[in-house]
Formats: structure tokens, C-alpha cells, sequence
């Protein structure tokens, strides 16, 4: 009997369209759980990371295998294309990031090389129980954070992008040095999942300079079609979509917020040709980056 596949959900099209193309969701568990239901079901979600903060009530939250029961504050940190199923208490109050891998992979490598191979790939769960003092109170400060997130999330103010992700990489960073030195648990993952994560930190770290799918096939010693069939049973996308969608996403943050021409933008992104680039990001988007500035300024 074949088993069925874990379900990839993706917040911007199966739940908030309205933010189909961005790289940060942040929403109240209540919201969410009026959408999805208290009693999740296993699901991932390929490209992105979440963290859940419960703040009162009795939840069990399974993390790749892995059974976390708490009452009362806590927080729960899933990795990217990770499958996990939750279930809280009608009612129970929280919040739950949506992030890109991204905006993860970008702290792990300004943390260097120590770092990299341990920040934020496993899953977390966090009490304030059986903490020293010093992390007792780094661990209120990382759930006061979560409050200065959603201020400015509903706020309207300049730099909003720039302050939410400031907040966010000091929040990142509180999530590792709370579990820096607990016990990790051994994770029993597939193992193309952990073919997919590996694609996707290849990618992240050579998709400006490396665009050909031979080059991440080598690197990751398969062919091409054994990596076709792997990145589209976790995710449900060929591994040139991702790559391409990589690129897009990166394009579109720089023009939002980078005050750059379009030729400093191609090539940033490894384009020689600004009119092919600008031609590649409309067949993309249905958009030219001059019209999609503009319409994102409007909106």
C-alpha cells in the first residue's frame, strides 16, 4: 500500500491570499484556528518555518515525530518542510510567524560557520520550566518581543518591513540561545525531506551565481530526474520553479526596498541582461518591476 504524502499547506494561497507572495505571516492562533481547526492535522509547509506561541492552556504539538505536551506559556518551533500536527485548548490565546527559510538561512550564515549547522534546523519547545534565571527572563523578553511584532505588523508606519525584521532576527536569535544547550531529540526524518532541505540551502546559498538545475544535481551527487521527483513529492514544485521562485522573491524584496536601478538589480541577481531579466520577472509575476513597484506602492 503506497502511503499518501504529507500535505504541503502554504499560508498565501490555502489561507491568506492577501499576502500570496510574501516572505513573513504573522497572525493570532485564535484566527487561524477559527480557519484550520484546534486539532491540526500532520501538514508542513515546504519552503517556510513557523513558530507557535500558546500562552495559556494545555497543548500537544508533534514535531517530526517528535510529542511535546506543555500547559500554560510556550513555544513551538518547526522547521522548514518538517511535518507536524498540533492540537490546543478551545479558546487558548497565541500567535503563530510564518518565515521563509530565507530569512532563517540569512542568520544562520551572519552567525558563521559555528552556528550554521545547528541554528534553527531542529525542532524547539519552549516553558519557562526547569530554566536557570537568566534564561527564565530571556525567555519573557522573547514573549515580549512577540507582542512589539504584532504592533508594529497592524501598524502603518515607515521602516514597518525593516523594524519587523529586525524584531524577528532578535527573536531567532532568543530561540537558539534558549535551546542552545537543552537536549537535542533525534529526529526521524524522510529522507528526501532531507535531500529537499539540503536543495534549498544550495539554493539560497548560489542562486545569484548558479541557475542551472546540472549544477545543484552535482552538488548533491543525484540526477536530475531523481531531484525533479523529490522536489515536487515535498512541495509540489520542480526544483527550476524554486529556484526561479528564489530569485523572484529576492527581486521583489529589492525593489520594494532597495533604492536600485534596474541594472544594478539584474546584476545583483547574476543577470548581464537587464531587458532579459526584466522580461523573465514579468513572465513571472505579469508584472515589469517598474509596474510592480508601482502597484505595491498604490496598494
Amino acid at each position: 500500500m503506497t502511503k499518501e504524502w504529507i500535505p504541503n499547506l502554504q499560508i498565501g494561497q490555502d489561507y491568506d491570499s492577501k499576502y500570496r507572495d510574501a516572505d513573513i505571516h504573522f497572525d493570532q492562533l485564535g484566527a487561524m484556528a477559527d480557519f484550520f481547526g484546534r486539532d491540526m492535522p500532520v501538514h508542513m509547509h515546504a519552503d517556510f518555518c513557523q513558530i507557535h506561541f500558546v500562552l495559556t492552556g494545555d497543548t500537544q504539538f508533534n514535531i517530526d515525530q517528535n510529542l511535546y505536551k506543555t500547559s500554560g506559556t510556550a513555544i513551538f518551533y518547526t522547521p522548514p518542510a518538517t511535518p507536524h500536527a498540533f492540537l490546543t485548548q478551545a479558546n487558548a490565546p497565541g500567535y503563530v510567524l510564518t518565515l521563509h527559510h530565507s530569512i532563517v538561512n540569512k542568520m544562520a550564515d551572519e552567525l558563521g560557520a559555528h552556528a550554521q549547522n545547528r541554528f534553527l534546523i531542529l525542532p524547539i519547545c519552549l516553558t519557562s520550566e526547569n530554566m536557570s534565571p537568566e534564561k527564565e527572563k530571556l525567555f519573557k523578553t522573547t514573549l515580549e518581543l512577540i507582542g512589539m511584532i504584532k504592533s508594529e505588523w497592524s501598524s502603518e508606519l515607515s521602516y514597518k518591513h525593516d523594524a519587523i525584521l529586525g524584531l524577528i532576527k532578535l527573536l531567532q536569535l532568543n530561540l537558539f540561545r534558549l535551546s542552545e544547550s537543552d537536549k537535542k531529540t533525534n529526529s526521524s526524518t524522510r529522507h528526501e525531506v532531507e535531500m529537499y532541505k539540503h536543495f534549498n540551502q544550495l539554493v539560497e546559498n548560489h542562486y545569484k551565481a548558479e541557475k542551472a538545475i546540472s549544477f545543484y544535481c552535482q552538488q548533491l551527487d543525484i540526477n536530475e530526474s531523481r531531484l525533479n521527483y523529490v522536489c515536487k513529492k515535498v512541495s509540489g514544485s520542480p526544483p527550476k520553479a524554486i529556484i526561479n521562485s528564489r530569485i523572484i522573491l529576492e527581486a521583489k524584496r529589492h525593489i520594494l526596498h532597495a533604492n536600485q536601478s534596474l541594472n544594478e538589480l539584474s546584476y545583483d541577481l547574476g543577470y548581464l541582461d537587464p531587458s532579459y531579466f526584466s522580461r523573465f520577472f514579468q513572465i513571472k509575476t505579469g508584472l515589469t518591476p517598474s509596474e510592480y513597484k508601482k502597484r505595491h506602492s498604490q496598494g
